[in-house]
């Protein structure tokens, strides 16, 4: 940690690369970096390669500066919370690569790979890493670690939330992390489109395996015809896998004609992070994705039932 905390200090020109599909961890994360390397005296830029980016993260500081181009020069790129280079949606970087992240299935892609896949979101990981660096955790850098916690441990409920995860959240609010402020935001701004999205999403349900599996999916008709954005869609794979008996829950959201964003989630033993795996993608345990067609849930739905026998 502290080799690659130099880097920083040496560099001059930072940029922070956030992931494609980006959710609330790894917009945090960017987000609570950026006004620390700014009171060091850096050039910072803050890259996602999408034009369009969650608005119900536009309460953290500097959510309006992300650009989808690379500046023209920079002297170190921050990866935070992708779990391989390709999430970053770029070819390559030319610059030394510091990655920070929390998935088991992190490739080390990084020049510098801080990596700790016992955290329950990369916002954690990146606490540890300034604390460590001897970093003061002002206001704002502690409103947005904690959103990218409560963001990706879906406020506290994942198995990685132990006593020292709320020792943390405890220091990030006495440090000033208004609780409430983040609750509001990530749950009660809600558009009409997403919930008309939403009811499309509750007539695609299925259950399979006597209950065990759902699958839901979002059409892009259903986004054409309830005027939703794509992270409008981001809750919906947490509706089904709160059904009593399921175990296994598989969201499709249509990209392509023939091409899907398809989510997992699981209770229990259930490791779908494999199952991401082994078709491209990756994840954590109770949570994970990958890219794929709608005939990789029927592979799915064998595979889990062969397991589960």
């Amino acid at each position: 940690m502290r080799e690659a905390y130099k880097k920083i200090l040496e560099a001059n020109s930072i940029v922070l690369i956030t992931h494609i599909n980006p959710d609330g961890d790894t917009i945090s994360s960017a987000l609570a970096l950026y006004p620390h390397l700014k009171r060091l005296g850096k050039k910072v830029y803050l890259y996602n390669k999408e034009k369009e980016l969650p608005i119900r993260y536009d309460f953290l500081q500097n959510f309006k500066k992300f650009r989808d181009t690379l500046p023209a020069r920079y002297d170190l790129a921050i990866v935070l919370d992708a779990g391989d280079f390709k999430r970053t949606g770029l070819k390559s970087l030319d610059a030394p690569i510091i990655n920070i992240d929390h998935h088991k299935s992190n490739t080390n892609f990084g020049d510098f790979n801080i990596v700790d896949s016992s955290k329950p979101s990369t916002t954690l990981v990146l606490y540890d890493f300034l604390v460590k660096n001897d970093v003061k955790i002002a206001r704002d850098i502690a409103q947005s670690i904690y959103t990218g916690l409560v963001s990706d441990s879906e406020f506290f409920s994942y198995r990685r939330v132990d006593s020292e995860v709320f020792k943390v959240a405890s220091h990030l609010v006495s440090a000033g992390a208004k609780p409430d402020v983040v609750a509001r935001n990530l749950r009660q701004r809600d558009s009409l489109a997403k919930l008309r999205l939403t009811e499309f999403f509750y007539k695609s349900i299925e259950l399979k395996v006597q209950g065990k599996v759902a699958i839901g999916k979002v059409t892009k008709s259903d986004f054409l015809n309830s005027g939703a954005m794509s992270s409008d869609s981001d809750h919906l794979v947490n509706i089904i896998i709160s059904l009593a008996t399921v175990n296994l829950a598989i969201f499709l959201r249509q990209i392509d004609d023939d091409k899907y964003k398809i989510s997992l989630r699981s209770k229990g033993e259930v490791d779908v992070s494999l199952i991401a795996k082994e078709f491209g993608g990756g994840g954590h345990v109770n949570a994970a994705g990958f890219v794929g067609k709608e005939e990789d849930v029927e592979k799915i739905i064998k595979k889990y039932e062969v397991e589960n026998a």
